[in-house]
């Protein structure tokens, strides 16, 4: 049912410092109660931590299906203590005791056992009593249960276990979301059995404890968000599931704490699932009660309060949301300028023809608006049949501001009405704001259309060179399939990019075979003296493209040569050597 696997199956799972220090953990003997149940794997591993890890490996025919650690760095079981736990099995099968899949185990207890069992557990981890307070989920799937009343608040209270339960480390996020999702399965288990108000408890219960206090952690990699995220998608199956209407009112006010939570935080991301949720999932009558929700969530306007205009403006958005299919013209005009929805208003007014009230409505706000919102308007004046009055806002902006993206916008903008000169006018300048290969190219395309190219292009050449933009020059020179220019210039280059580096040597492969080899050498020299794994494997696809080309020049002893030399000077480097031997160099 295992598999057989090697070291080399290990290092390509866990990778090459994880391989190696999971081989230092095995030799010390830091797999401890090693298990083997059915085709998994389970031990405890001694850590950095008073308390050991635990680590589990599942196979299936082809190999690892799916690895686990309690480690910080544990999830997908890439770490060190699962890299310990496969040597172990791979040297020491016989140290792995054969038990039951858990779900027999316990199936063949009795109740007092299980009774005994379950106290055994409390006496060593007294603080998981709280999971005796709730309902739980049965053991089959889609058996009919019990009314029973339902109270998000157990649930809650284990949440809040989780925060107080998780110590003080470092990854201190990360212990407690995994914590907050053993309590989230509860819920998934009701869902398996379509108890779906048993279900909704245990997701609002969790979703109101991690909103109340998420702003006491930094959340860095998005562990507690990620549970609130499950928590909002277990609620979208029960509002889908459930018909009763206490119970779908309950659903759609723990979703609508969540969204407002996340607006009242500024939009970080909690609640941008929501919407979607309630509105593939509400009844019209129940979007009608949300949208009076909102109303009354709408904060009092205030003259120069940022933070609430925009979550008037987040607000104002969902409300239009919920009622589209109810507002005439004249009840969605007003709530767009109740809100600060100003795209919304400004292209619901060209959509009725009032072009003049569309431009007073933007030059009332426009000192008040950003450049990306003035480029959005823009757009929609545009595609309305008005590229005119867009043009006029872009260009006023861009007088009183240095943003590229306008000059962009209006190069664009002209290229596509046909006046080319101005278009190359801006492209100039925008080339000498940011000279990148796409802005050379945009001049390019312009000028060649306006017949100008072969006048303009030795001059901004030499512009170039005399500002030693040296490895654009490289750049151009390639793109325009100019090799021996590309290759001059590099030499001025003062620490060319690897990146560079390569395509120079790409490109000089057919014409100039030599010097592609002398490149490859140089990144080959580079990539050892930086060491690790990745860096000798991408050394050896060098290599490979160098023998290809030594062999091309009917040059196979200077190849021999040189890659003997090569193994020779690094012969203390046994990774290296590995993967020149994989490489079969």
């Amino acid at each position: 049912m295992i598999p057989q696997f090697g070291e080399d199956d290990i290092l390509g799972r866990v990778g090459e410092r994880s391989f190696e220090l999971g081989r230092r953990y095995f030799r010390q003997g830091a797999i401890f109660n090693a298990r083997r149940q059915g085709s998994t794997l389970k031990a405890y591993c001694e850590g950095s931590r008073p308390e050991p890890y635990h680590v589990r490996v599942s196979f299936s025919s082809k190999g690892i299906e799916e690895a686990e650690c309690s480690c910080p760095v544990g999830s997908g079981g890439r770490c060190k203590h699962v890299a310990a736990l496969l040597f172990t099995w791979l040297h020491r099968p016989e140290g792995f005791r054969e038990v039951e899949e858990l779900d027999k185990a316990l199936e063949r207890r009795s109740k007092s056992e299980l009774i005994w069992l379950i106290k055994q557990m409390l006496l060593r981890r007294p603080e998981l009593e709280v999971f005796v307070e709730a309902p739980l989920p049965s053991s089959g799937r889609g058996k009919r249960r019990r009314r029973r009343p339902v109270d998000p608040e157990p649930y809650r209270c284990q949440a809040a276990a989780a925060f107080h339960c998780s110590g003080d480390y470092w990854d201190l996020e990360a212990q407690i979301a995994r914590e907050l999702e053993a309590i989230v399965a509860i819920g998934d288990g009701f869902a398996e059995e379509s108890d779906w108000a048993s279900a909704a408890a245990v997701y609002q219960g969790v979703s109101a404890e991690v909103l109340a206090r998420y702003q006491t952690f930094p959340d860095e990699e998005g562990e507690l968000a990620s549970v609130l995220w499950r928590c909002v998608e277990g609620l979208g199956r029960c509002l889908a599931g459930t018909r009763d209407p206490e119970a779908r009112e309950r659903v759609l006010r723990a979703l609508f704490e969540v969204y407002l939570s996340d607006v009242e935080l500024g939009g970080v991301g909690l609640g941008d699932e929501v919407p979607e949720v309630v509105l593939a999932g509400a009844t019209a009558e129940e979007r009608r009660k949300l949208a009076g929700w909102v109303r009354s969530a709408l904060p009092k306007a205030q003259r120069g309060e940022w933070s609430v205009k925009w979550r008037r403006k987040v607000l104002g958005g969902f409300l239009l949301q919920l009622e589209k299919d109810e507002l005439d013209d004249e009840k969605f005009l007003e709530i767009c300028r109740e809100t600060g929805r100003l795209g919304e208003l400004v292209d619901r007014l060209l959509a009725l023809g009032k072009l003049e009230e569309a431009e007073a409505e933007v030059q009332g706000s426009v000192n008040s608006i950003s450049d990306y919102e003035l480029l959005e308007l823009a757009d929609i004046f545009k595609r309305h049949g008005h590229p005119e009055v867009a043009e006029r806002l872009v260009v006023e902006r861009s007088e009183a501001t240095k943003d590229w993206k306008l000059l962009e916008w209006l190069v664009s903008h002209y290229a596509a009405e046909g006046e080319l000169a101005e278009a190359l006018e801006l492209a100039l300048r925008l080339f000498e704001l940011q000279p990148y290969l796409s802005r050379y190219q945009k001049v390019r395309e312009l000028a060649e259309r306006l017949g100008r190219w072969g006048e303009l292009r030795q001059g901004v050449l030499e512009k170039l060179a005399a500002e030693g933009e040296h490895s654009l020059l490289v750049e151009i020179h390639l793109e325009e399939g100019e090799i021996d220019q590309a290759l001059e210039l590099l030499n001025r280059v003062g620490h060319p990019g690897p990146e560079l580096i390569d395509a120079v040597a790409c490109a000089a492969e057919v014409s100039r075979p030599r010097e592609a080899i002398r490149l490859y050498e140089l990144r080959v020299e580079r990539l050892i003296e930086l060491r690790g794994r990745e860096n000798y494997r991408e050394a050896c696809r060098k290599l490979a493209r160098m023998r290809e080309l030594y062999r091309r020049l009917g040059e196979g002893n200077a190849w021999e040569g040189y890659i003997a030399a090569l193994r020779e000077r690094n012969r203390k480097l046994p990774a290296f050597q590995d993967e020149l031997a994989k490489a079969g160099l």
